[in-house]
C-alpha cells in the first residue's frame, strides 16, 4: 500500500461507540465488545497497571462498522 491510499484510508468517517451506539439503539458498551479487537478500528488509551483502571477510546471507521453488521445481519455478506 502507498502513502497515497494510506491517507485515504485516515480520511474516512470515523464514529465513537457512543455515536453508532446511538444509531444503532445499542449500548455503548456493547459497540466496545463488538469493535474493541477488530482490524482496523483505532484504540486509544493505556493498559492496566498497578493503581491504574484500563482506559481506552475507540474510533471505528465507517467500513470497518459497515462489514461488522454486515456480517451479523441474517443473509448478509462480508
Amino acid at each position: 500500500m502507498n502513502a497515497l491510499q494510506n491517507s485515504t484510508a485516515t480520511d474516512e468517517a470515523m464514529f465513537t461507540a457512543e455515536e453508532l451506539a446511538a444509531s444503532k439503539r445499542l449500548h455503548p458498551s456493547t459497540i466496545r465488545k463488538m469493535f474493541m479487537n477488530q482490524p482496523g478500528v483505532i484504540r486509544l488509551g493505556h493498559p492496566a497497571s498497578a493503581g491504574r483502571q484500563q482506559y481506552f477510546t475507540l474510533r471505528i471507521p465507517a467500513s470497518v462498522a459497515h462489514r461488522v453488521f454486515a456480517a451479523m445481519t441474517v443473509g448478509g455478506h462480508e
